[in-house]
């Protein structure tokens, strides 16, 4: 065989390969479709989360600057009181514990 006839014969078969990589390969034209797809998703659900992150945001900032929620805050997780109130606490009981 001549040398002519292997150097085509190795550039068809490198041409074969490349074709069939467009095609088959894991650069294919159908994964990067199902890339585009999978990312177009991805980017719909950043969006949807990032508006629910916006508006809780919203709600942090309103209860921040709402003085009620303020003080039912510090009431309720701190235990505070104001200078003339008296703290109750009430023991917790399970109701299958005897009673005595």
């Amino acid at each position: 065989m001549s040398l002519v006839k292997l150097l085509n014969l190795i550039l068809l078969l490198l041409i074969f390969i490349a074709i069939y990589n467009i095609f088959f390969g894991i650069d294919s034209k159908r994964n990067f479709s199902a890339l585009q797809h999978e990312n177009q998703e991805l980017l719909m659900q950043n969006k949807i989360i990032g508006e629910e992150n916006n508006q809780l945001e919203l709600e942090i900032q309103s209860k921040q600057k709402n003085d009620a929620h303020a003080e039912k805050f510090a009431r309720e997780e701190l235990n505070l009181i104001f200078e003339n109130e008296d703290f109750l606490r009430f023991k917790e009981t399970n109701s299958n514990e005897p009673q005595g």
